[in-house]
């Protein structure tokens, strides 16, 4: 399968969705924050990354700008878990193409292995246009 890297800063959620994924059979690296989740980045690139927004040093946004700066990183998919499901940081991660936004406490942990599965096998459920948003 594909190497997914889980980007947030409450333990518990990183270790439930590398778990998860890993179950799923992908190679799961975690990072704490945006700053590490670059770091990571650089050594062993992710197929496919799954991030949160509000995280401490750098957040998930800053993280997706600088992601979005380097050729070999504009492709990758991302897909957000987050707490805060409006605001104007999902729609700045929405042009920086988030594929999908599942809001943390009301989504399927089944849902969001079919499309890391999906992505990491370079597609994706149904049309990209139709993958944004959903809570």
């Amino acid at each position: 399968m594909s190497l997914v890297m889980v980007v947030d800063d409450d333990p518990e959620t990183r270790s439930t969705l590398k778990t998860f994924l890993a179950r799923r059979g992908h190679r799961v690296n975690c990072a704490a924050n945006g700053k590490e989740a670059l770091e990571l980045m650089s050594s062993d690139p992710a197929d496919v990354v799954v991030l949160d927004v509000v995280m401490p040093l750098l957040d998930g946004v800053g993280f997706l700008e600088v992601l979005r700066c380097y050729l070999r990183w504009q492709q990758t998919p991302v897909l957000m878990v987050t707490g805060h499901a409006e605001g104007q940081h999902i729609k700045r991660a929405v042009e920086l193409g988030v594929r999908k936004t599942f809001l943390k406490g009301r989504y399927d942990l089944e849902e969001l292995g079919a499309y890391v599965d999906a992505l990491g096998a370079g597609g994706g459920p149904s049309s990209p246009s139709s993958w944004h948003p959903v809570w």
